[in-house]
């Protein structure tokens, strides 16, 4: 009799695994964050394996598993390899093979809990417990990691008592019910081969690792993991790698292909934003009086400071709406796409802030800079991350948070890029947050420095929304845009009627809030068209009615501009932003990264949010905005109704799918027999026995099928001579019993008839004994 396992045992062999896959989950994670999936994942696979656990009736005898349950074991175990190619293609999401590896060890340990009743698969389920908690300690550096280990400890001692007194109970049971002493039998001496051929082994392999040394043999052992990029086969979701991968250098290497963390500061002074706004959208027709003074003054000035202004001597980033459009566009656009500034990892499009702009000079047609906010608003949650602090989270209107990863290439400012809808950032090991600063709100910059380094990652958590599901209220509208209203509503009273009166022809007939914005937004990317080639008139004293009113057509500010000046007209909080644009379609499958260039600059609306949040908005034809991240539950609400929706569409098709496959699930014996009976006919054995046997099992298929198949004790002669009864004519089936009994046992005698008349023989049968036929006798006779 097998011992059996303890209840008590069996819950604390379940409290042991579910705070190893816990700790899994938390190592499995850079910053120590438990994926949604992966918890709900747990859930599920803890439910199920206690619903296993209670169903599986306890072994009575000691056996080995069954061989289904090792084959289940099994598929447990390389489950998740089997599947990540699928994922991959599906998400574009992927883990790398040790997790992997990992993730399979861990739902092969919920599995063997699930059959803790046999005490192999609970001694199992303690050792990969064990190995699984080792991998936490040694991969982790988390913080919740120590409380898991001491979990572990408390709870695993407490599972080897159990295990120990439950061996020990089951060791003096079988001692009392043993009846009589079983003699003892005598033992003989062998010689240890197995053991020596595994001493040996182990010695030379410490002798070869001695000569080698160790370091080398490590480093050789690594070029075979598939991982470190040394077979040459890349995983593109590999966390570091020494070889060809796609994280080849984890160090000072700056352009290596992946994202890596480096904590490496260094110091740079180009600045080249206005030099580049020039080369994008052409000089304006009249310079601002900050640039003429540089000019002007030539490098005293930056001689006299020593290299760098102060911030009241800088040059303005002040844009000018008049501008004579760029020269030699596509050669210019050519240089500027050759090196990226940094890349995304991640969903895109998204949106980077650079500068913003908060007022509009009527008189100048130039947007001036915003203001620099007093305070920082950053306060560190623990470890490197930092967290957005005057920002409510409490709104209803958000989904779940998108993470995303940028690394710095050749940023030539000290920009840290972020996207819209920032709550939380991390650099590695940059965990004070006076290291930050705010250059506009929105737009993070590293304090006290020149340039972002390059090789610099910066993790980025935002959150995201559906912006049609916005409600009303989460908008705020102050008064129109008069000369006396708030910075964010002013227009200037020059082009003020005219702008209110297109607003209104376009937005007022629709519900305050998003219905409004979303009307404006839609005239102008329907009936306005994105030319870069466009110049505005150099006489023009308004270059946004200028577009609004006789070109239609423009480069991405004027649509830009046009967008914040109309919502301000109609009560909006609205400023202009010029940053960088990660366009979807720039992502690279090799490396998983979207690359942005120079090219990349472009210019947005924002509209304020009541929590304090800028919505981003788009006004350009061509250029789109994050989509919300979902839940699983409404990314299965929303599979069912487009299921639905489509359905609908769709009946006659659904109609007669549905006819055509319960005819085929109806008929599926006649289809199968059909098949292999063709089969037969055409691709024939090449003996007379194997055509012969083949036939009768055919024939014993469709009896089986019918119900009149041949029972276990009864011999070919006696099922083929009772079923012969009800047709006495004909003597097809009892030939065929002769010839099969000839075939199966004499067959090495020659056939004792001819081949010819086997296989006609063998075919009367297969047409005389149909399904049909056999099910009809079935029907009138009883054969059991």
């Amino acid at each position: 009799m097998v011992p059996e396992t303890s209840p008590l045992l069996r819950r604390t062999t379940f409290v042991l695994m579910a705070i190893v896959y816990a700790a899994v989950e938390v190592a499995s994670d850079p910053d120590g964050r438990p994926s949604s999936f992966g918890i709900c994942f747990g859930i599920v696979a803890f439910l199920v394996a206690a619903l296993v656990s209670y169903l599986v009736p306890v072994p009575t005898r000691t056996v080995r598993l069954p061989i289904f349950v090792t084959l289940c074991l099994a598929l447990l175990l390389v489950a998740p390899v089997l599947i990540e190619p699928l994922i991959r293609y599906l998400t574009d999401n992927g883990l790398p093979l040790e997790l992997q590896m990992v993730n399979g060890l861990r739902i092969l340990g919920v599995g063997l809990t699930a059959l803790a009743i046999w005490p192999l698969c609970l001694r199992l389920a303690g050792v990969v417990s064990l190995f699984l908690i080792l991998f936490v300690a040694a991969m982790g550096d988390q913080k919740p990691i120590p409380w898991f280990l001491a979990a572990y400890a408390v709870v695993g001692s407490l599972w080897l008592m159990l295990a120990y007194s439950s061996r020990l109970q089951a060791s003096m049971q079988a001692t009392v019910t043993t009846p009589t002493a079983q003699p003892t039998a005598c033992l003989r001496l062998r010689f240890p081969w197995w053991e020596m051929s595994v001493l040996l082994i182990v010695l030379g392999g410490a002798l070869s690792l001695t000569v080698i040394g160790p370091k080398r043999v490590v480093w050789r052992l690594g070029e075979w993991l598939p991982t470190s990029g040394g077979t040459g086969a890349v995983d593109l979701f590999a966390r570091s790698g020494i070889g060809d991968g796609p994280e080849e250098i984890a160090g000072d290497n700056a352009r290596a292909a992946g994202m890596v963390e480096t904590d490496k500061m260094i110091e740079d002074n180009k600045n080249a934003l206005i030099d580049l706004v020039n080369d994008m959208y052409g000089p304006p027709h009249r310079p601002p009086q900050e640039q003429e003074r540089m000019v002007a003054g030539g490098k005293a000035d930056i001689i006299s400071f020593h290299g760098k202004l102060p911030e009241n001597r800088r040059p303005s980033r002040d844009f000018d709406t008049s501008r004579k459009g760029p020269s030699q566009r596509d050669k210019k656009l050519e240089s500027l796409r050759a090196r990226a500034l940094f890349e995304v990892e991640g969903q895109t499009p998204l949106h980077v802030r650079v500068v913003v702009y908060e007022s509009y000079d009527g008189v100048n047609a130039r947007w001036l800079e915003g203001r620099k906010p007093s305070l920082r608003f950053l306060e560190a949650t623990g470890g490197d991350w930092m967290r957005v602090s005057h920002i409510r989270e409490t709104a209803g209107w958000y989904w779940e948070k998108e993470r995303h990863r940028f690394k710095v290439a050749e940023l030539k400012t000290n920009l840290v890029p972020t996207p819209a809808l920032l709550t939380a950032f991390r650099i590695n090991k940059v965990d004070r947050p006076d290291y930050y600063d705010w250059d506009y709100e929105g737009v993070l910059v590293l304090a006290g420095r020149k340039t972002t380094p390059p090789g610099v990652v910066i993790t980025t958590e935002c959150q995201t929304l559906d912006y049609c599901r916005l409600p009303s209220h989460a908008f705020l509208q102050s008064a129109r845009g008069d000369a006396m209203a708030p910075l964010l509503v002013r227009v200037p009273e020059s082009i003020r009627p005219a702008l209110q009166a297109i607003a209104e022809e376009w937005a007022g007939d629709q519900p305050a809030g998003w219905p409004q914005i979303e009307a404006i937004l839609k005239r102008l990317r329907q009936d306005f068209t994105l030319d870069w080639t466009v110049a505005v008139p150099a006489d023009h004293p308004a270059p946004v009615m200028w577009f609004l009113t006789e070109s239609y057509r423009g480069p991405d500010y004027l649509f830009a501009s046009a967008a914040t000046l109309l919502l301000r007209c109609m009560g909006y909080p609205t400023r202009l932003c010029l940053g960088y644009y990660a366009d979807p379609q720039a992502y690279d499958p090799a490396t998983a990264h979207t690359p942005v260039r120079a090219a990349d600059l472009h210019f947005w609306p924002e509209v304020l949010l009541r929590d304090g949040q800028w919505l981003v908005l788009e006004p350009t034809p061509g250029y789109d905005v994050l989509g919300p991240r979902l839940p699983w539950s409404e990314r299965l609400r929303l599979a069912w109704l487009t299921v639905w929706d489509w359905s609908r569409r769709n009946t006659w098709l659904l109609a007669t799918v549905a006819f055509s496959s319960a005819a085929v699930i109806a008929r599926r014996r006649s289809i199968i027999d059909t098949l292999a009976v063709w089969r037969w006919l055409w691709f024939p054995k090449r003996s007379w026995q194997k055509v012969v046997l083949e036939c009768l099992r055919l024939l014993e298929r469709r009896c089986r099928w019918a119900g009149c198949g041949r029972l276990p004790h009864q011999t070919l002669s006696a099922w083929g001579t009772r079923l012969c009864r009800s047709t006495p004519g004909d003597v097809s089936l009892l030939t065929l019993v002769r010839l099969s009994e000839w075939a199966a046992y004499a067959s090495g005698l020659p056939p004792p008839i001819p081949p010819d008349q086997i296989q006609a023989t063998c075919r009367q049968t297969l047409r005389s004994w149909t399904l049909r036929h056999l099910q009809r006798l079935s029907r009138e006779t009883s054969y059991q």
